[in-house]
């Protein structure tokens, strides 16, 4: 069965039903039974820990894992009968009191219990979505635990079993649901808009816990990459529990659940809270500069044009605190998705002071100086020395963070004659390159990546779309209707290229005589998605699976250049562009 065909058979069944759950919204009926119940809405819980025991910290394990697995599977809960979140704060404190592991899994067991449910017939719409999976699945998430009855007990085995046999593809109130919007063209993205809000205090430990097993299970179950994050995902959310419990203030509860997040080495992945704690970890003030990584250093790459500090500079020390020491506090809790490639993740945190006049030591020529240097409320602007448009006679430049709507058009009318463009995806493209630039410079659509979805029927499993993600001539229009282009390619690339960038560079590089020149790319491509916590933070990790036409990984791994080369001390000193002038080089040859 054709994947498009699949597709458009849900999208109808998928539009059909969002236009009757319209239709009962505006006759009145839009209020799900579980926003009915409130008892937790007002005070949150009364659970407080002091510490954790041994026994506790495991029986809570057992609990988030449970209690996760039916969040997503149980259809009281997928039909918005079911406040989940509520239910996990009332039986948490008897949890808590088991004596035993043989007591938490009866206690466990009997909870369960209180909430029975039939196994719904599958529906024609969930067929589908089985085949899909059953041609094209791919990874996921192993759930084979739930057959652990030396670790859960016989109870609860079995009640996660009949829970395995549950195959729902219609969760429109879910807390996981799904846009039917983008059926038809990208499949099917996850959204969280029904997770709800419960007031937070710093005493409460219940709500911190529940914190934690919300992200925890949204990372298990809607994450492609949960199979590659840095440490084992399990043995993750067992050093996070003691953690969280023993948080006092705000700050502390906010920088366990970055800790935990820090461990995906997802670099889509954010921890915002109303104040700021991880941007504002070594102040709100910036330096007034930006920095690149450059042999190994922390190099000031532009400023802000005050005198103070220079390009060229080596930052070694801010406020007291060395680079080295800022870098590995930071790293913590910051999502990497390798050690080393920072540039992005941290250049709104690194350079910061709670002073407004920073106390900075450098090199610069050769010598090791201390300024006192002025701070800023916000961070610099940095300025592109190119612009788009000629380089020289024969030679285009194309900074993609710069290009308005159709912009794109009139400078390939300005580069058709030339020997070949620079498409440099060290910025942020602000505009779609990915099919729009493929029709002048790919004579054939090509297959440039594999899409991975999230199955609605299957929480924790993944589809592969594997033929729709072309891109080249006849692409956008049937008959062409872009002049191609004969010139050659260079697209410049480092490890600040992410996100679409990379997905950019997936899809151009395929081009005839095409060159990608520079280092690694960051490894995070994808969409983002979005949910909340208590306490008012908000948090995105990569929804989507991208991989190369062969099916190898991207997330954390990153794209690799044809021709490396890395910009130098030297040259950000002088002004000069080495990649640049690597570019321009090829195209000469």
């Amino acid at each position: 069965m054709k994947i498009k065909k699949l597709l458009f058979t849900v999208s109808l069944t998928a539009i059909a039903l969002l236009c009757i759950a319209c239709l009962f919204y505006y006759k009145g009926v839009n209020t799900l039974p579980r926003e009915k119940d409130n008892e937790f809405s007002g005070k949150g819980t009364d659970i407080r820990l002091d510490e954790l025991t041994e026994l506790q910290t495991e029986s809570l394990y057992k609990l988030c894992k449970i209690w996760g697995y039916a969040k997503y599977r149980h259809p009281s809960v997928i039909d918005g009968t079911l406040h989940w979140d509520y239910e996990l704060l009332r039986v948490m404190p008897a949890v808590l009191s088991a004596k035993d592991g043989e007591e938490t899994n009866q206690i466990l067991a009997e909870w369960l219990n209180g909430f029975p449910f039939e196994i719904p017939a599958v529906t024609e719409e969930t067929q589908i979505y089985l085949s899909i999976q059953e041609e094209n699945g791919y990874g996921g998430v192993n759930t084979d635990w739930i057959s652990d009855s030396g670790l859960f007990g016989k109870a609860v085995c079995w009640y996660l079993s009949r829970l395995s046999q549950v195959y729902i593809s219609d969760r429109r109130y879910a807390f996981a649901s799904f846009n039917a919007d983008d059926y038809f063209e990208y499949g099917n993205y996850v959204t969280f808009k029904y997770e709800m809000d419960i007031p937070f205090h710093c005493e409460d430990d219940g709500v911190k816990l529940l914190s934690l097993f919300r992200f925890w299970n949204i990372y298990e179950y809607y994450s492609p990459n949960v199979c590659i994050t840095k440490s084992d995902w399990d043995q993750a959310l067992r050093e996070a529990i003691p953690k969280i419990v023993l948080t006092e203030s705000k700050k502390d509860y906010v920088l366990a659940i970055a800790q935990i997040a820090a461990e995906t080495g997802d670099g889509h992945l954010t921890v915002v809270d109303k104040e700021l704690t991880l941007f504002n970890y070594y102040g709100k003030y910036y330096l007034p500069c930006r920095f690149e990584q450059a042999e190994g250093e922390i190099v000031v790459s532009c400023t802000d044009g005050s005198g103070e500090l220079k390009t060229g500079d080596i930052i070694r020390q801010v406020d007291g605190i060395s680079i080295e020491e800022r870098i590995r506090t930071l790293s913590r809790y910051a999502a990497l998705p390798e050690e080393d490639k920072f540039t992005n993740q941290l250049q709104y945190f690194l350079l910061k002071s709670h002073k407004e006049r920073a106390d900075v030591r450098l090199i610069r020529d050769g010598k090791e100086i201390t300024l006192s240097v002025k701070t800023k409320d916000t961070l610099t602007e940095f300025q592109n020395p190119y612009k788009n448009g000629l380089l020289k006679d024969n030679i285009g430049y194309i900074d993609p963070s710069s290009l308005k709507e159709g912009e794109l058009e009139k400078l390939m009318e300005t580069f058709k004659n030339t020997d070949g463009i620079i498409l440099d995806l060290r910025y942020y493209p602000s505009v779609n390159l990915v099919y729009l630039l493929a029709e002048y410079i790919k004579p054939q659509p090509t297959v440039f990546a594999w899409a991975g979805f999230a199955n609605p029927a299957l929480p924790g499993s993944f589809w592969l779309m594997k033929e729709e993600l072309k891109s080249g001539a006849g692409t956008l229009t049937e008959a062409g209707g872009y002049e191609s282009y004969a010139g050659r390619l260079i697209l410049l690339m480092d490890q600040r290229t992410q996100s679409h960038g990379e997905f950019t560079v997936m899809s151009l590089r395929q081009a005839p005589g095409a060159v990608v020149v520079g280092s690694p790319s960051v490894g995070a491509d994808g969409n983002v998605t979005s949910f909340s916590l208590p306490g008012d933070i908000s948090m995105n990790i990569t929804g989507l699976g991208v991989y190369t036409p062969e099916g190898g990984q991207t997330q954390r791994v990153g794209l690799q250049p044809d021709v490396e080369c890395l910009k130098t001390i030297e040259g950000i000193r002088a002004g000069r562009d080495e990649l640049i002038e690597k570019a321009m080089e090829l195209i000469e040859e």
